[in-house]
């Protein structure tokens, strides 16, 4: 629970980091024709990196402030690194090939899993509403995917694995923060990250040229630039509301959307996102703190 609320600032920062998202994803479909996943993650866990080195530095070198490395959990982020490349493996794949808003609103129903996995893993209770609530937002997963009809994309299926994945993740994380500085949970999750991006893209290395490179590094800038502005709003308000303020990153990618490619969701799709998006909603109020 947070000591110091601030809802202005818990706001503003959520904001940022929901609309950094939606620009990391706007430019990971662009950069995806010109070369490979791999090297998009590559890139993106390159440029986090290199922002948590610079903080390391800045701390211990110019401000004398001791810069908290130590942990008695590496197991734990190595875990999380590993799946944190598994969901942005799958997500990244997903913007290739459906609509931005379709992507992000699929990688988004993480909270849904959340209250399940803890059934399983922390053996929590899950209330009726939450269960109600639950079920809510799966019909509109639904109504998304369209399975069944011809305008059903397999592809939407990776996307809400993509989902769950970030479900597992954020489990993995609560486990970590009452433990280890958040800093410390940056530093481990960028280096262990960028270390396997960086082995597995000499596998599936592709040189980029110079356009695809900035394409790549606007996408390693807004993915740090998320990860900033979500622990910052975290340390300003409870996580369900931040976790409520992410879900604007949906109306931001569906306007980028829109405007750059003319995509507009059909009638059932609108009825999906709008179900979606209560349910997981609701989902985040009805649990526990």
């Amino acid at each position: 629970m947070n000591t110091h609320i601030n809802l202005k600032k818990a706001t503003i920062f959520g904001l940022g980091a929901a609309l950094s998202f939606s620009i990391m994803a706007l430019f990971v479909k662009f950069a995806a024709p010109h070369t490979n996943n791999n090297v998009i993650i590559f890139f993106r866990f390159g440029v986090s990196f290199f922002y948590i080195a610079i903080i390391l530095i800045f701390k211990t070198l110019l401000r004398n402030t001791k810069f908290p490395i130590k942990t008695k959990h590496f197991k734990l982020h190595l875990f999380r690194a590993f799946a944190s490349m598994a969901a942005m493996l799958l997500f990244y794949y997903s913007l290739a090939h459906i609509n931005l808003i379709d992507a992000n609103l699929l990688v988004m129903t993480s909270p849904l899993f959340v209250p399940i996995f803890a059934v399983f893993f922390f053996h929590e209770k899950t209330n009726w509403k939450s269960i109600l609530a639950i079920i809510i937002a799966f019909i509109g997963i639904a109504c998304v995917i369209k399975p069944g009809h011809e305008l059903f994309n397999p592809v939407s299926l990776i996307a809400l694995l993509s989902g769950i994945s970030v479900a597992i993740i954020i489990l993995t994380v609560r486990v970590l923060s009452i433990y280890d500085h958040p800093h410390t949970c940056m530093f481990y999750y960028f280096s262990l990250a960028f270390l396997m991006s960086g082995i597995i893209s000499i596998f599936h290395w592709q040189t980029p040229d110079l356009h695809t490179v900035i394409l790549l590094l606007i996408v390693g800038v807004f993915g740090t630039s998320y990860q900033e502005f979500l622990i910052r709003a975290s340390q300003h308000a409870q996580a369900r509301i931040v976790s409520t303020l992410l879900y604007t990153s949906v109306i931001f990618s569906g306007l980028l959307g829109w405007q750059i490619w003319g995509e507009i969701p059909d009638l059932l799709s609108w009825i999906g996102i709008i179900l979606v998006c209560t349910g997981s909603i609701f989902t985040i109020f009805f649990a526990k703190e």
